[in-house]
């Protein structure tokens, strides 16, 4: 990563070589302006696409801020802080979390290891629970994934579980009914009416709380 300093602000600048690309393509993500190009660019060539492209750019970061300033976490909105430093590390206080970071582009793997962590501790305490309320082998391997589409996903023949690491933003009690969600496919496979009522014995009030899960929102970067 460069910094480039342009109208007297200091922009972060990642740049990606794809020979398969016809075109050089610039987006801000995170507040780091991204580049990707199939040639290598000359220092003065990049200066000139932030300077051509300024505007953008800062509009783009402007937008990062707005939505990078708080984050939900087990359910509570915390704000969130950056320090730059030498070091990466993460601390998660009464009401803020507070992110000692390199650069922006470190935000985002501090936090996914933050969710993913948080996750492993749900599962390892409710383990001996969830083994018992559903007759589980015990070498189930739990993955846990950056993903947007799903919460979980099951795979019962290979004895996998993926966990969105986003889960990690909501109340334990969401949590705990994404969780048995996918433990209750190692009986049922399907979504039959057999499975529901398996699950509900097991989890009493799962259909409110999916329910109530599924009308929250986090309009979040990360």
């Amino acid at each position: 990563m460069i910094q480039i300093t342009i109208n007297q602000k200091d922009i972060p600048v990642e740049l990606i070589y794809k020979r398969s690309n016809r075109r050089i393509y610039l987006r801000v993500k995170a507040g780091v302006v991204y580049i990707t190009t199939p040639v290598k660019l000359s220092l003065s060539k990049v200066e000139e696409l932030i300077a051509k492209n300024f505007n953008f750019i800062m509009k783009h970061m402007k937008e990062t801020e707005k939505i990078d300033n708080q984050i939900h976490f087990l359910g509570k909105l915390y704000a969130l802080t950056f320090l730059y430093d030498k070091s990466n590390m993460i601390e998660v206080k009464d009401t803020e979390i507070v992110l000692t970071i390199k650069s922006l582009l470190d935000a985002e793997k501090l936090i996914q290891e933050l969710y993913k962590r948080a996750l492993i501790k749900v599962v390892e305490e409710y383990a001996e629970e969830i083994i018992s309320l559903f007759e589980m082998p015990k070498d189930i391997e739990f993955i846990f994934k950056r993903v947007k589409g799903y919460y979980g996903e099951c795979f019962p023949k290979k004895k996998k579980i993926i966990l969105s690491t986003r889960l990690a933003k909501y109340e334990l009690k969401y949590i705990l009914s994404v969780i048995y969600h996918e433990c209750a496919h190692f009986k049922y496979p399907h979504h039959q009416k057999e499975y529901y009522e398996y699950l509900e014995q097991r989890y009493p009030n799962y259909k409110r709380i999916q329910k109530e899960l599924r009308k929250i929102t986090y309009h979040e970067q990360y």
